[in-house]
């Protein structure tokens, strides 16, 4: 099958009976289907109501939301999904997927890190944000959470960033949920602050975003990088330093593409190389609300391949190669001296094999294995309330994974010598050389400490907490273009609204 049509989205936070709805209509409008969605992050696969008391979120705005129709089977995925976690996450269910797993039929959770291909595109990602006191840990957290343990536990680790850095090839697409540090200079900072004023200081000391998916953005050199996170809409272009051994000339650049004009568009042909790219388009979008612009369309016109989910090779071999550095300890990983070895083709190629003989088809499509390993919620008890889980289950899909790969499971977190719940922050227990976890964390906002502009964002939300009218389709659908922004970026000036209104 060649050709793909891509929907990228920013933030989910749960709204996915109004994403959905959205993308169908646009098919509708073109006449063209979608075949992908990717969310970059704040996806909240909240299965439950206990799957909320595992959501780093103040109370008052944690709300059930729409997944659980889908993890019930009520509801199915109309588009095969794919997403990475956020800074708003059930930790308990997307722990027991830390290697990617279906969250949902047709619903593919990418893991902490991953790499998976589809319909002949290759598309990484990095689950998470930054924060530098948690970044060396282990992943030391478990349930029952408190308010810290919930909130480190969405924090990226060094393990997840070195493993990407040992890949040699470039995906097409990367995936983060906060921006790449500095890449805020790459596009229309003039516009941005205008939007988001507050991001003056941050962005003029270069402490916005995260060092190392801006590392990982320099290294991997990836066609396309999307994130979210900031509930904006920023596209920016990055050009790379010539390395002309390894670059891969782009055979079509889009249209307009200036430095102030470096958007995707529905009518950009993707490169469709594994090489390293010599620019990247980044693009980072909203959160879904009406009037919103959280959807961007792309067309890959030379993607060729099977619209499923396949497992990739490398990624693989990497996941091999590192097994042994898992680190569920509050104490930093010990990872290998120097910059991080690619795996070599006999690596790959083992790992393949690996694949191909534990597949009943031979192939390396994604199994359809999903189980469910917690009760859906039902709206139909009225006064339930939520209980935080005491412990993590094995999800079926890791087991399944990691038993075609040849490894054992790794991610008992009871097995770790320490307090039997709570993660080592419970109880007001410390453990031996963790004493930098308990630092303020200088590159996040206290969720609990609401600036102007996310009380603006929740009371815009509740207002609309029922996307859909009586058709089922989103008010927003009156002007898609409200949605989407603008297409091609040689009729608008990209970000050049000075307020969304």
């Amino acid at each position: 099958m060649t050709g793909l049509r891509v929907a990228v989205e920013g933030c989910c936070h749960g709204e996915l009976d109004a994403i959905y709805s959205t993308l169908q209509a646009l098919a509708e409008q073109d006449g063209r289907p979608i075949d992908l969605l990717i969310c970059c992050g704040d996806f909240q696969a909240v299965r439950n109501l206990d799957d909320l008391e595992c959501m780093a979120c103040p109370p008052k705005y944690r709300a059930i939301q729409s997944f659980y129709r889908y993890y019930s089977g009520e509801a199915r995925a109309p588009i095969p999904t794919l997403f990475i976690g956020g800074n708003h996450e059930a930790a308990n269910h997307l722990w027991e997927l830390h290697y990617g797993g279906w969250a949902a039929p047709n619903i593919l959770y990418l893991g902490a890190a991953g790499v998976v291909g589809f319909g002949g595109l290759r598309i990484a990602g990095l689950s998470g944000t930054f924060a530098a006191h948690h970044y060396p840990l282990g992943h030391f957290e478990r349930p029952p959470y408190n308010n810290s343990s919930m909130r480190s536990a969405y924090h990226v680790r060094s393990l997840e960033v070195h493993r990407l850095a040992r890949l040699a090839s470039a995906p097409d697409i990367m995936l983060s949920h906060d921006w790449p540090q500095g890449i805020a200079r790459h596009g229309d900072l003039d516009a941005l602050l205008r939007r988001k004023s507050f991001l003056r200081s941050e962005i003029a000391d270069n402490s916005l975003g995260s060092p190392p998916a801006a590392e990982l953005l320099h290294h991997l050199r990836p066609a396309y990088w999307f994130s979210a996170h900031l509930h904006t809409k920023f596209a920016a272009l990055v050009r790379h330093a010539a390395e002309p051994e390894q670059e891969i000339p782009e055979k079509h650049p889009p249209k307009g593409s200036s430095p102030g004009t470096p958007e995707p568009t529905s009518s950009d042909a993707a490169p469709h190389v594994r090489g390293r790219h010599p620019a990247t388009r980044f693009l980072s979008l909203d959160k879904c609300l009406p009037r919103r612009q959280f959807l961007q369309v792309l067309d890959f016109p030379e993607a060729s391949g099977a619209h499923e989910f396949t497992y990739d090779a490398e990624w693989a071999a990497v996941l091999r190669a590192t097994h042994e550095l898992q680190n569920l300890a509050p104490a930093p990983t010990a990872l290998p001296r120097g910059p991080p070895a690619p795996v070599t083709p006999a690596e790959v190629a083992a790992a393949e094999a690996a694949l191909r003989a534990a597949s009943p088809t031979g192939d390396l499509a994604v199994p359809t294995i999903f189980v469910a390993t917690a009760p859906a919620h039902d709206p139909g008890r009225p006064g339930q309330r939520g209980r935080m889980p005491r412990a993590a289950p094995r999800n079926p899909q890791t087991l399944e994974y990691l038993r075609r790969l040849g490894l054992p499971y790794d991610l008992d977190l009871d097995a770790v010598p320490g307090p039997p719940h709570g993660g080592w922050a419970a109880g007001g227990l410390t453990p031996p050389q963790a004493t930098i976890a308990s630092e303020p964390n200088p590159e996040e906002i206290d969720l609990d400490l609401e600036s102007e502009e996310e009380v603006k964002d929740n009371a815009e939300a509740e207002q609309n907490s029922n996307l859909c009218g009586s058709d089922g389709r989103p008010p927003l659908l009156a002007s898609l273009a409200a949605v989407l922004g603008p297409q091609n970026p040689e009729e608008v000036q990209l970000d050049s609204e000075t307020e969304e209104s």
